[in-house]
């Protein structure tokens, strides 16, 4: 009978320490998991302020949240002021030929910018090194303004001429962008 109670206590033992290590298992899973989604969202947040560090990139954001600004340029001088209009006829995808002096290259070159790190983050959250929901609060107010219908078909023109296509699904991924 004691032989009974010893095979009771080991089987008894054995069972305790499969269900710890179970546990000790699912709470290392849930702490990598856990650590993963940071690093994930330390990631997007890094894309976020490339884009922002980025003058040219700045600078298209900005041209899409105010009407009238002027920008610095290389060497010191300044854009004329950039409205709206001169901002979509300056996205155009024919006649690209601008005289001296216009903003037009520099706006393009602002918005290839822009367009650039949209195509970076659509790339990063197709193989998931970010995800959408991470970087979506921070472009929700510059994408409803690019969905704009007087905004929208400038835009989509761009994406389509110059082979934005990654850039043109990360936009499409958002709500505002989705409903017009």
């Amino acid at each position: 009978m004691n032989l009974t109670i010893k095979d009771l206590f080991q089987v008894a033992a054995w069972a305790v320490a499969v269900v710890g290590g179970l546990v000790a298992a699912f709470k290392a899973i849930a702490e990598l998991r856990k650590d993963h989604l940071w690093k994930r969202a330390e990631m997007a947040k890094t894309c976020l302020d490339e884009i922002r560090d980025n003058t040219l990139a700045y600078a298209a954001l900005k041209m899409l949240d105010w009407s009238g600004l002027s920008f610095e340029l290389p060497g010191g001088k300044s854009t004329p002021q950039i409205g709206h209009e001169e901002r979509r006829a300056a996205l155009r995808t024919v006649d690209t030929v601008f005289p001296p002096g216009d903003p037009g290259p520099f706006i393009r070159d602002a918005f290839d910018a822009l367009f650039d790190g949209f195509e970076r983050l659509e790339h990063f959250i197709r193989i998931k090194l970010i995800r959408f929901e991470d970087v979506e609060p921070a472009l929700r107010y510059y994408v409803c303004k690019l969905a704009a219908p007087e905004e929208r078909q400038v835009i989509e023109a761009f994406l389509g001429a110059y082979g934005f296509e990654l850039a043109a699904s990360f936009l499409g991924r958002f709500t505002s962008w989705r409903a017009v």
